[in-house]
């Protein structure tokens, strides 16, 4: 065998712990846990999102006329919200088709309400009332679906 004695520590084969870069991952992760309960409990260093938040802005009814233009009306008043030609691009009537498939049977659609819900700080919805469906009209034109909610807003007294 060799001449080294058992008891002679200068023979280890790579056995000995690495103490610092342990302590510092353990004190990494110490320090991270800390700051999240931190900011947790007292509030600071948190960014409120209001990414939970659903702000419902109002009610509408919707009505074609024989051009097939879409008109989103106050069911309440009957005055006409906003207005949408008949064009290959119509977000509005992509949107009511999907909640047509997901109700099932048609139905006459100038009998029902919808919700306009408004869910954090960019994401629109239309609301069927009566069966509860929601579709994201986001996905069909973001930047109409959140022109359509600041009109219902803004026609029912400025609630966003």
């Amino acid at each position: 065998m060799s001449g080294i004695p058992a008891s002679d520590h200068r023979h280890q084969h790579g056995t000995a712990v690495r103490w610092l870069p342990l302590l510092m991952a353990a004190g990494l992760v110490a320090f991270t846990l800390l700051s999240v309960t931190f900011a947790n409990l007292t509030g600071h260093g948190v960014v409120r999102t209001g990414a939970n938040a659903i702000v419902d802005t109002g009610h509408i009814a919707i009505r074609r006329d024989a051009s097939g233009t879409i008109h989103v009306v106050d069911p309440a008043t009957d005055t006409i919200i906003a207005s949408y030609p008949r064009t290959r691009e119509q977000f509005l009537a992509g949107a009511l088709r999907s909640l047509e498939r997901m109700r099932g049977p048609a139905s006459e659609e100038s009998t029902r309400t919808f919700a306009v819900l408004r869910i954090g700080s960019g994401s629109v919805f239309l609301e069927d009332v009566g069966t509860g469906d929601r579709i994201s009209l986001n996905a069909f034109n973001r930047a109409e679906s959140m022109a359509l909610a600041e009109r219902v807003a803004a026609h029912n007294g400025g609630r966003k």
